[in-house]
């Protein structure tokens, strides 16, 4: 899924002006990027660009998990990784019959003090007839479009940081 919103997500932010850094992989779960061995490159990525903002969005291959509870540890790992970056946590986007065994109330409760994200709250996406679960093509733009409009709106004018994340955040008007 962060391959479905970045590419858009990318090109727009850099049209503001925002550079920025898109790393997506098939098929991965939190565990391998919460990984002390650094499996898929997390702890590397974030010492090579120092980012003012970090995104994530994992968790959509894990909702059918039944015990959500063992994603509690790797999402605090991946929180202290990230240490005082402002970050958000983007919930991937449901799909019409998706499981959901509490995953993302798992990541909500330990992600601190990234902020979660859930734009399944505020955003009904069209999924591609093929596989049933990710997003058509047009509406992978529109989902970057909202997150642009959200970050727009919920980015602090007065923090201390360039992407301070105002609290709580709340859905752009």
């Amino acid at each position: 899924m962060a391959d479905a919103l970045g590419k858009d997500l990318k090109v727009l932010l850099e049209a503001e002006g925002v550079k920025n850094v898109l790393s997506a992989k098939e098929a991965t779960y939190i565990p391998q990027w919460a990984s002390k061995y650094d499996i898929m490159g997390f702890r590397y990525l974030l010492a090579q660009h120092s980012p003012d903002l970090v995104i994530i969005t994992l968790g959509g291959n894990e909702l059918a998990m039944a015990n959500p509870e063992e994603r509690a540890e790797p999402v605090r790992e991946m929180a202290r990784v990230v240490g005082d970056r402002p970050c958000i946590w983007l919930a991937a986007p449901l799909w019409p019959k998706a499981p959901n065994t509490g995953l993302f109330e798992v990541i909500r409760a330990n992600l601190a003090p990234c902020v979660f994200v859930d734009t399944n709250a505020m955003l009904k996406l069209d999924v591609l007839p093929t596989d049933g679960v990710h997003p058509t093509i047009p509406e992978r733009r529109r989902w970057a479009e909202f997150m642009v409009r959200w970050l727009r709106h919920n980015r602090s004018k007065t923090g201390p940081k360039p992407w301070t994340i105002v609290t709580p955040p709340s859905a752009p008007p």
